[in-house]
């Protein structure tokens, strides 16, 4: 069985000197990465636990080979997955797919996105410098992928768009017409729009901020003659989430006002 030399090689060939706290945010945020890749996606338990550490910084440019833990006291064989591999071409694609869609997109989260933004910074912040991403299988580089200044701040720009758009509330789909909403705070005055919490136990048991389609229908919910926290309100809203997680309820008609005690 032939035994294998694989690792990734991180070349940043930089105009100007790499600031020291740049350069460690960086590496610490492609071990963030490579580490939930692994835990994701490698075959064996020893090799979801991997990690990525230097074995070498040679000179010239700054040239980093980082090698799996995994492999450190291990006889890595060919028939072996390997992770260090598959990890250079993932992060390759998302440059193409972010830069160029190309490809489909990759699912990430917030704490992903702050990673790779920190990953690409060096190169970001010195105009005319480039980074390679290099596999290097037994001495032959198996894959490479490069992006130079313009390029990485043009992730870091569209990684900071995806990490807003995680925060930007979705209407949830799905018949929210004729649902009982009944109050559980709700601030008397009509020219503010926060302090105001109700609850709609068909959708969610817990209280949500809410807004209304129109003052007409807030003034009818909030200034009545009688206590509002002693009516039930048949409405219809808009959901809106953030993660599939409702956040806020919209009310866009009131059909019917009751008095909850007459229920009871």
């Amino acid at each position: 069985m032939e035994i294998q030399d694989t690792h990734l090689v991180v070349e940043i060939k930089n105009k100007e000197p790499l600031e020291l706290i740049d350069l460690t945010k960086s590496l610490v945020a492609l071990g963030n990465q490579y580490a939930s890749y692994a835990s994701k996606n490698a075959d064996s338990k020893i090799d979801r636990e991997a990690k990525l550490y230097v074995k070498e910084i040679r000179t010239g440019s700054v040239i980093l080979d980082l090698y799996d833990i995994a492999r450190v006291g291990a006889i890595p064989f060919a028939e072996h997955v390997n992770t260090v591999i598959e990890f250079g071409k993932f992060i390759g694609n998302i440059g193409a797919y972010f830069l160029k869609k190309d490809g489909e997109k990759p699912q990430l989260n917030e704490g992903d996105y702050k990673d790779l933004s920190n990953i690409f910074n060096p190169v970001a912040k010195d105009s005319g410098s480039q980074v390679n991403f290099i596999t290097v299988v037994n001495g032959n580089v198996e894959y490479k992928s490069s992006f130079n200044s313009v390029e990485s701040n043009a992730l870091q720009n569209l990684f900071q768009s995806e990490i807003k758009a995680l925060h930007i509330p979705e209407t949830l789909d799905g018949d929210n017409t004729k649902v009982l909403f009944y109050w559980n705070q709700a601030k008397n005055d009509l020219k503010s729009d926060t302090g105001n919490k109700g609850i709609i136990e068909k959708i969610n048991p817990s209280a949500l901020r809410v807004t209304f389609e129109s003052d007409s229908i807030k003034e009818a919910m909030i200034k009545g003659d009688t206590n509002p926290f002693n009516h039930g309100y048949i409405v219809d809203v808009e959901v809106l989430t953030i993660k599939n997680k409702p956040v806020l309820y919209k009310i866009i008609k009131l059909h019917e006002i009751f008095d909850i005690q007459e229920l009871q």
